[in-house]
């Protein structure tokens, strides 16, 4: 065990599966971490690749090894809570990246800050290779944003987050019913019942890449979950319970003939949402080239040099566009 000024007890949930080519990396982004005593759970969730041996790698007594005792995502990440021997918890992906400073700051600030249970910030998505492409951070300020989480806006990433252990328990953790979008259910739960920290600045770094749930799962079934955890907390807010805590939620679709957003797609989306912030905020010629730099990315994409086009005639006082992301990453 590393040696600490300080004791920060947090636990790290790091779930795998089939992240051969970049789980070290991820590893070796949080294990830089020196100002905190870690607790790195990494959950097998039935990899079938060199993943394992990677891990094995960095002989760190940090790093702790354990199956998943479900299946999916969200039983993964309970595995994970189940086995955190931390105060906090934060979460990482296995394709993933955190800056250094990452951990014991937001720790070291609910330790100053206990009327609250969760922090969070900004990330920035970055490319197959590590590269940032573009970063999300909406506000400057630091600022709560509990009542907007009661309003079914989720502004960043679960990642991002740092939650008191307990608080997360208390919720019973992630609903294993949302084979995608078990974070977005998360945040807005976590909203409910506690108070919730924004904290400007770039804390996670989240990687574009053709392997990644987001690219392997189909439009249509992770547009239905999202909107089945909004439509839940409207249930929660007005009914008490949700049809998920009654027992009668809706069934997923079974099968979509709807292909999953490609890591391109995904990039050219996330690069346009930049375009249209910086032409908001006034910066016009910033905004032309991020847009071009969009348009490259798939260049077969008509609607995107037509988004284009319209950024560089439509007058900055006069756009309408909403800054904060409407779409989940």
């Amino acid at each position: 065990m590393v040696q600490t000024k300080q004791t920060l007890p947090v636990s790290v949930i790091v779930p795998v599966y089939n992240a051969e080519r970049y789980i070290f990396d991820a590893l070796s982004s949080i294990l830089k971490e020196q100002d905190a005593d870690l607790d790195v759970i990494v959950v097998n969730d039935g990899s079938t690749d060199g993943s394992l041996n990677e891990v094995r790698k960095l002989t760190d007594a940090r790093i702790r090894l354990v199956d998943n005792l479900g299946k999916g995502i969200a039983d993964a990440l309970n595995t994970g809570l189940a086995a955190a021997r931390g105060q906090f918890v934060v979460r990482c992906d296995a394709d993933d990246l955190y800056p250094a400073y990452r951990i014991a700051q937001q720790v070291r600030w609910l330790s100053q800050n206990p009327e609250f249970d969760a922090v969070c910030g900004g990330y920035a998505a970055i490319d197959p290779r590590g590269s940032e492409l573009v970063c999300f951070d909406d506000s400057p300020f630091p600022e709560e944003i509990t009542a907007e989480l009661c309003a079914g806006f989720a502004r960043t990433h679960l990642c991002t987050y740092a939650i008191r252990t307990e608080v997360l328990r208390s919720l019973g953790g992630f609903r294993p019913y949302f084979a995608t979008g078990e974070d977005i259910d998360l945040q807005l739960r976590l909203g409910e019942v506690c108070r919730v920290w924004y904290q400007p600045g770039v804390y996670y770094y989240y990687r574009l890449h053709r392997a990644s749930i987001t690219h392997t799962k189909s439009s249509s079934e992770r547009e239905f979950f999202d909107a089945v955890a909004r439509e839940f907390q409207v249930q929660r807010q007005t009914a008490g319970l949700d049809a998920l805590q009654r027992g009668n939620p809706p069934l997923p679709p079974k099968s979509s003939t709807s292909r999953p957003m490609s890591a391109a797609q995904h990039i050219q989306k996330f690069l346009l949402w930049r375009a249209w912030y910086e032409h908001q905020a006034g910066q016009k010629w910033q905004a032309l080239s991020t847009g071009m730099r969009s348009v490259m990315t798939m260049p077969s994409n008509l609607a995107t040099w037509k988004s284009v086009l319209a950024l560089a005639f439509k007058p900055v006082e006069s756009s309408d566009f909403v800054v904060k992301p409407t779409f989940r990453p």
